[in-house]
């Protein structure tokens, strides 16, 4: 068979810029990352431009690719023939070729324009702000309560999800682009709104987080062998010396939950129970990371809402559950379950973790009284600009939106980031441009799929055995081998490869297809 070019060749031949239209994964995307071309020039081996694309939308690749949720996969076209593309885990790939070689430092981003920019958080959402508006010629400082850089990256996610070594990396290239970041500032405690201001700063970008963990309304949360979440993972996260035994009761059905559950076996305890107001298929937590704790020993019990914490001689003995009937949402979102009258359930335990949600700390309005706050307790903002109610203060990610994931909080930082630059440059904030600026393509009909297509086999990437999960905080996906990553590329339709089609509404492009598969 005659060799056939590349598709990347045949796409700057063929295609017109002006109607290329977003594929379903791009399109899902909420920073709109370029998918096919990026696992386009994994599948040629060109694995420098696959991460030089990844960065033109994500400033931090390698985190992305080891803890995004991927909804990109969800839209895979590929799924209607047999498993969508890997995606996520092809990012991962490039971006852990880059770590795992000679890193070379980047060089400082032109200092182009006058304004400074102030940025209150060094999670996703602040360091991709950050990244934005230096490139575009802004100084640029973040400050960060914790005593190192990362935010809920760091204390919020377990190594083993996500190691250390990548945070640090990331970091360390934002820095070298010229953004100062602070450690051990705490707004509202060591500075306020008003401080920054008067320091010189033009704008103000509020990526805060949610640091609180709420409260369950029980007897007995003062009890010994008693903890929240946030505080457990922050000491498991930045000491590794919580240590547990017995045991372990865990409240929630979210990540952190699940994340916390994890934990806690890694921590010395002999049995792990996560209990959910939830049903199993209700549950917020991704169903993998549910997967991965069930495989590692946590038992998961649903539908089950706590009634009080029983003690003895001062000390957390079990709880009492009571069967859940139903949940309501009342009127600014929250959960109220609804107990089945009469049920009861006790549990023993030696310790028990609370990780039923997350709250926003409000003490950072000391100084900055200006800044008003939504009946759910969130920095109210305007919808499409991300501007506060005090001039030149912006906010975004999960103190404006609650709790979601790092991809959710990265698109927060580009709006604010272009936001900041149009206000900065006194262009108003009546409408913000989209980070590209493309149509989606129409949903695409089973039949319409090409029958040369072949099934191919999704790529499994290797993981830490269970025995070695429960006993140490190493990482438990491995990464895949260069071949693996390769063949797994090459099972992309490439669906946007003429701009309006997936390779059929034209002979040639019928013909070209059949030879590409």
């Amino acid at each position: 068979m005659e060799a056939l070019e590349s598709p990347s060749r045949l796409i700057e031949e063929w295609c017109w810029p002006s109607v290329r239209k977003l594929a379903p994964c791009e399109a899902s995307c909420p920073a709109k990352v370029n998918v096919p071309g990026y696992v386009i020039a994994i599948s040629q081996g060109n694995f420098q431009k696959a991460l030089d694309t990844i960065r033109e939308s994500i400033s931090l690749p390698a985190i992305c690719g080891y803890v995004c949720h991927h909804p990109c996969e969800d839209a895979c076209i590929r799924a209607e023939i047999d498993e969508s593309v890997a995606i996520r885990s092809l990012k991962r790939f490039v971006a852990d070729y880059e770590l795992e070689g000679s890193l070379e430092k980047v060089a400082p981003a032109e200092r182009t324009k006058g304004g400074k920019v102030a940025v209150v958080g060094s999670g996703p959402a602040g360091l991709t702000a950050a990244y934005d508006l230096v490139k575009q010629g802004y100084g640029v400082t973040v400050y960060e309560a914790l005593p190192v850089a990362g935010g809920m990256l760091v204390i919020g996610i377990p190594e083993f999800v996500l190691p250390r070594r990548v945070i640090e990396a990331e970091i360390e290239r934002i820095k070298d682009l010229g953004v100062e970041i602070k450690t051990n500032v705490r707004l509202g405690k060591d500075l306020s709104l008003d401080d920054i201001m008067r320091q010189g700063f033009k704008a103000v970008f509020l990526a805060i987080g949610m640091q609180e963990s709420l409260k369950l309304r029980i007897t007995g949360l003062d009890l010994e062998g008693v903890f929240y979440a946030l505080p457990f993972l922050r000491e498991v996260n930045l000491s590794k010396g919580v240590k547990l035994e017995g045991k372990v009761i865990v409240i929630g059905g979210g990540n952190v939950a699940v994340d916390t559950a994890r934990a806690a076996i890694r921590s010395g305890a002999a049995e792990v129970h996560l209990v959910c107001i939830e049903s199993r298929q209700e549950m917020p937590a991704f169903k993998w990371e549910i997967e991965s704790a069930e495989e590692e020993g946590v038992e998961i019990h649903c539908a089950l809402m706590p009634q009080e914490i029983a003690s003895e001689n001062g000390r957390i003995a079990g709880i009492n559950f009571a069967d859940v009937k139903s949940i309501e949402v009342d009127d600014v979102g929250r959960l109220r379950p609804i107990p089945v009258e009469g049920s009861k359930h006790f549990m023993d335990a030696d310790a028990a973790i609370i990780a039923i949600g997350q709250g926003l700390d409000s003490s950072f309005l000391k100084g900055a009284k200006e800044v008003a706050l939504s009946r759910k307790g969130t920095i109210e903002v305007a919808p499409t600009t991300l501007a506060t109610s005090m001039p030149g203060v912006f906010a975004g990610g999960d103190a404006v939106s609650g709790i979601g994931t790092v991809i959710e909080a990265i698109a927060a930082g580009h709006r604010v980031a272009q936001s900041i630059d149009r206000y900065l440059k006194g262009e108003g904030l009546k409408e913000i441009h989209p980070v590209r600026a493309m149509a989606v393509m129409e949903e695409v009909e089973e039949e319409r799929i090409p029958k040369f297509v072949e099934r191919r086999d999704r790529q499994r990437m290797p993981r830490l055995s269970v025995a070695g999960r429960k006993s140490s905080f190493k990482e438990v996906e491995l990464g895949f081998p260069r071949d693996a990553a390769i063949n797994e590329a090459k099972r992309c339709l490439n669906c946007p490869v003429c701009g309006n089609c997936i390779f059929y509404r034209s002979q040639m492009c019928y013909d070209t297809a059949a030879r590409l598969f």
